[in-house]
């Protein structure tokens, strides 16, 4: 049987998402956790790679296994062997041919940006940058949504294909932070790093205004800003049919 599984979790002290044989990682955490609870090794594969120090709050993977259980018990029996800072939201039985990252239709992913300094406990869930203008990034912002090559924004050591689609780029204001929401069929490895990097040089000055239409119009890596850190970055939600 086939089930779907929808985990949360806070990438602070782990290499990313994917198992590495040397570094601690949320896929080698799960595993464990069922290998624990069933004792055999049971497989997972995850709608996204998330990298070191990025988080999620709706994360997708999917898992086979010959036992019956109902959701219930997985969730409980998971959670009760995984770290606090990971955890089972729910699973279900879903169709054979389900495959949380090939049945994806499309990811949403926010970005936390801090109106003030960050303190001890929050620096590892949000980014401030110091003189930061909300104003004058507002046109670029626009920029980015359509069908565009996004060879600026990825160094894309994997070659896939650089030709995304961005259906949405907005934000939310509150008394303490900006929260940026990305929405796009898919995404290179640090695209959505990448473009938040040139929103905050945009908006602190350190890129003119209309920096972002350059990027895609030249396709120009050597001339996009540093990468946001990791640290303000979540998978917010993947949609499927």
């Amino acid at each position: 049987m086939r089930y779907k599984a929808v985990v949360s979790y806070d990438g602070t002290n782990y290499s990313g998402y994917q198992k590495q044989i040397n570094d601690v990682s949320i896929q080698g955490a799960i595993e464990k956790a069922f290998r624990l609870m069933t004792q055999i090794d049971i497989p997972t594969f995850a709608s996204s790679r998330t990298d070191k120090g990025v988080h999620a709050l709706y994360q997708v993977l999917h898992f086979d296994a010959d036992m019956d259980i109902p959701q219930e018990r997985w969730v409980e029996g998971l959670n009760k062997r995984l770290p606090g800072d990971i955890r089972i939201k729910s699973v279900k039985k879903v169709n054979d041919d389900f495959h949380a990252r090939h049945s994806s239709k499309s990811k949403t992913y926010i970005y936390k940006v801090a109106k003030k300094p960050s303190s001890a406990f929050t620096c590892n869930y949000e980014v401030y940058e110091r003189g930061f203008d909300i104003n004058l990034v507002k046109e670029d912002m626009k920029a980015i949504v359509g069908t565009h090559d996004f060879t600026a924004f990825s160094p894309n050591k994997e070659g896939k294909p650089p030709v995304k689609t961005i259906y949405s780029f907005d934000y939310k204001e509150t008394k303490t932070h900006y929260i940026f929401k990305i929405h796009g069929n898919s995404f290179l490895r640090y695209m959505v790093r990448s473009i938040m990097g040139n929103i905050l040089a945009i908006g602190t000055g350190k890129k003119p205004v209309g920096h972002i239409k350059t990027l895609l119009e030249t396709k120009e890596r050597t001339l996009t800003a540093k990468t946001a850190p990791a640290c303000g970055l979540y998978l917010y939600h993947i949609y499927y049919k």
